[in-house]
């Protein structure tokens, strides 16, 4: 069975979750970024969706460039979370703006062995207090920097189509990412 899900963030506004609630099955709500950068409207967006019922998980977009560092910040996603209802997945969310960050900032050229460390930092945590973690990937992505053989972790995995069959996702996934777009009524943006 195919569910429809949407991920939002500060980047959508204030949405209406009356007008949306009917619309989608689920919410993943970005918490945060980096070393405990809670997003803007997350407090907001997640106490809506407990308030109306709307099954939601969060993501955090992770700036981590080892594994102390992944590990904390899981520790920063855990307690943003920790007042509310979350039954969909916590998800680790690593990707090539993290990359680019982190060499600018840090000097770390991340390979995949770091890549596949950080994740399971993160999960590793998430999955220790008691939550279903995944791991948001793009296609591209997991490719250079991901292993089959060695990624613990369910994916979220984003790979659009332009005449995508939801119910027919391109490889084995938990959540498939079928569009960058979309319209649900109670979302301008």
């Amino acid at each position: 069975m195919a569910y429809k899900y949407i991920d939002i963030s500060k980047y959508q506004g204030d949405v209406d979750f009356e007008k949306v609630k009917d619309h989608v099955d689920g919410i993943i709500i970005r918490a945060g970024y980096g070393q405990n950068n809670i997003d803007s409207k997350f407090k907001r967006n997640i106490s809506e969706c407990n308030r109306l019922g709307i099954p939601c998980g969060v993501y955090w977009f992770s700036y981590a460039y080892n594994e102390e560092l992944a590990r904390k910040e899981a520790e920063y996603c855990l307690a943003a979370i920790k007042p509310y209802r979350v039954e969909l997945p916590v998800c680790f969310d690593f990707e090539y703006d993290s990359i680019k960050k982190i060499k600018a900032e840090h000097g770390v050229t991340v390979d995949k062995k770091l890549a596949i460390t950080l994740c399971h930092a993160f999960c590793g945590a998430v999955e220790a207090a008691g939550y279903y973690a995944m791991n948001y990937t793009g296609a591209d992505f997991f490719r250079n920097y991901y292993d089959e053989t060695t990624l613990r972790y369910d994916l979220w995995f984003a790979n659009p189509k332009s005449k995508a069959d939801p119910a027919k996702p391109p490889r084995e996934c938990g959540i498939w990412q079928y569009s960058w777009t979309g319209r649900v009524p109670g979302i301008n943006g």
